[in-house]
């Protein structure tokens, strides 16, 4: 049985932490938070309690670029649980995280835009030297 999957709308309460690993690739760490919209006893929205979870993306070469602090994002990923000892009580603790596939700023409540990169369209520009994705270029 593998990992739950979860996919979700998350809010950035810290802008990403971009890190490379010993062998050059690229990852990111993102605190996001969730929270219910309820309403109360008058009929007014209120939030819900919030959940605090964090998010590892791999391959992030474009995240910090994409999105900061405040950013509502939409992430698709694996639950993962991890463990450790603390170093200073000697306690287990335990926390889960997103690992994402994938992640994407929402258009709920902002718009937004994705200029391509060169890479994007598959390798070096067009001879016209712009790195504008061409129309006979598929977006993906």
């Amino acid at each position: 049985m593998g990992l739950p999957r979860i996919s979700g709308e998350f809010g950035i309460v810290q802008d990403p932490d971009i890190r490379f690993s010993d062998a050059g690739k690229c990852w990111a760490k993102l605190r996001v938070v969730a929270k219910k919209r309820e309403r109360d006893s008058s009929g007014q929205w209120v939030d819900g309690t919030p959940l605090f979870i964090d998010c590892v993306v791999f391959g992030a070469e474009h995240l910090a670029e994409s999105v900061s602090k405040g950013d509502s994002i939409i992430i698709d990923g694996v639950l993962e649980q991890q463990e450790w000892t603390d170093k200073e009580s000697g306690e287990k603790r335990s926390a889960f995280r997103i690992v994402a596939d994938s992640v994407g700023v929402s258009t709920r409540w902002a718009t937004a835009r994705t200029p391509r990169t060169i890479e994007s369209m598959g390798g070096a520009p067009a001879a016209s030297s712009t790195a504008e994705p061409q129309e006979s270029v598929p977006p993906f």
